[in-house]
């Protein structure tokens, strides 16, 4: 099994057409730890549908143009962990299912059917980290 001691981190700008780059960027990071094409792609799509969730979660937020979405892909002990992160005031707690809900659920029932963790974690700075973790394939 191929590890990489040094994680990669970006930072892309909160619009849509970045998130392309963060899929790029991850699927090499992917190929280099020796993943097949197929999980490859279900990782590229993981990342897209996170950093398009974060950056819709930023602009329901502000509208300001200078907004960033954080991207770190490293290994910890036998995963690739992939986090996405970007500046929230915490995460709302919805008592009944409203279309943003129903956004978020299909946004996470995505992540976890390809994934084989997916967390959510406030982070220290009030920012919102989505951690993808998936198992380095063996050889």
């Amino acid at each position: 099994m191929n590890t990489l001691s040094q994680p990669v981190s970006i930072e892309i700008p909160a619009k849509p057409e970045y998130a392309g780059i963060a899929r790029l960027i991850v699927a090499g990071f992917a190929g280099l730890l020796g993943f097949d094409s197929e999980t490859t792609e279900d990782i590229k799509i993981a990342v897209s549908e996170a950093c398009t969730n974060a950056i819709m979660q930023l602009h329901k937020q502000s509208r300001s143009e200078d907004m960033v979405v954080g991207i770190s892909a490293y290994t910890n002990d036998d995963n690739l962990v992939i986090d996405v992160e970007y500046p929230a005031k915490g995460i709302p707690h919805v008592e009944k299912p409203d279309s943003e809900s129903q956004e978020k659920d299909l946004v996470m029932s995505i992540l976890t059917s390809i994934m084989d963790e997916v967390d959510t974690i406030t982070a220290q700075n009030q920012g919102v980290i989505l951690r993808l973790v998936k198992k380095i394939p063996k050889h």
